[in-house]
């Protein structure tokens, strides 16, 4: 019997790693699937346009040797105001995100009342509507404001709010009120207690709602697209124009930039979200 336990133990971890090769074959290869444009995109943007064949931006100074950063030179003077359009975009998305969802949040969970849940769910309503959608109803009921700046910005506060509003909906959810509770008893006046209790159990939450409000910004094409004007034109609008009037050596120039401010925001999310997901862990 023992030899038999043991032919059978050797059976199953041979079986075992069989499939853990296959598994961990299949994730490279559908890796490799998913980068490999990514790659390409990126060493076009390096790679000079006479190794590429013919291209519009022949006539732009820089070597042409097998790598040459003419073309960021080329983008960054040319769409310098998109970029930073969009970086204060961002940055407006951020503050009006916290200026409108913490209260919300903290209202909603703190001091339910008949009809909250309908109303959070109104306000998680433009998370499943189109951008398209969206966009086209601010341009019709609010066209005479169009031309202004923060127009765009208010597509964006669309659809970064209500994500950031889910995610301190969950935090608040989650922790639930007791030391506030505790903390009303021994004195501590209403702002006193937010301050104090309440906001640094939000603190982190409430960073990983910034960075995904941020990254959504920075990537936001559909109501950027349509709400921008010739003066206010958001990054990703300009990436779109790289695509349809520049060669692909400028358009990966383009991509590469907007992949360089991206990936960072991402990263940061997913290791924040990490230890918050570490952390209910420990805590469970």
């Amino acid at each position: 019997m023992s030899m038999a336990r043991r032919l059978l133990a050797k059976q199953r971890r041979l079986g075992s790693g069989w499939g853990e090769g296959i598994g961990l074959a299949y994730c490279l290869l559908l890796a490799l699937a998913v980068l490999l444009p990514v790659v390409v995109v990126v060493l076009g943007a390096f790679v000079p346009a006479a190794r590429l064949g013919l291209s519009s931006e022949q006539w732009v100074e820089g070597g042409e040797g097998w790598v040459s950063l003419k073309y960021f030179r080329y983008v960054l003077d040319l769409y310098s105001g998109p970029l930073l359009f969009s970086v204060g975009l961002a940055v407006f998305a951020v503050a009006g995100g916290l200026l409108l969802a913490v209260p919300a949040a903290y209202g909603l969970v703190r001091y339910p009342f008949p009809g909250s849940k309908l109303l959070e769910e109104v306000a998680l309503l433009p998370l499943a509507v189109p951008g398209i959608a969206v966009a086209i109803a601010l341009i019709q009921t609010y066209a005479l404001i169009r031309g202004e700046w923060w127009f765009v910005g208010l597509g964006h506060l669309l659809y970064t709010v209500p994500l950031l509003l889910r995610t301190l909906l969950h935090a608040l959810r989650g922790e639930g009120f007791e030391l506030e509770r505790a903390a009303a008893t021994l004195g501590a006046g209403p702002w006193q207690r937010f301050r104090r209790v309440t906001w640094p159990r939000l603190r982190r939450p409430a960073s990983l709602g910034c960075l995904i409000t941020a990254a959504v910004s920075w990537g936001e094409f559909n109501a950027s697209f349509l709400l921008a004007t010739p003066v206010n034109q958001p990054f990703p609008a300009a990436l779109y124009a790289t695509y349809t009037s520049n060669s692909f050596a400028v358009s990966s120039a383009a991509t590469t930039i907007f992949l360089a401010v991206i990936l960072p925001l991402l990263i940061a999310v997913e290791r924040l979200g990490r230890g918050d997901l570490l952390s209910m862990r420990q805590g469970a």
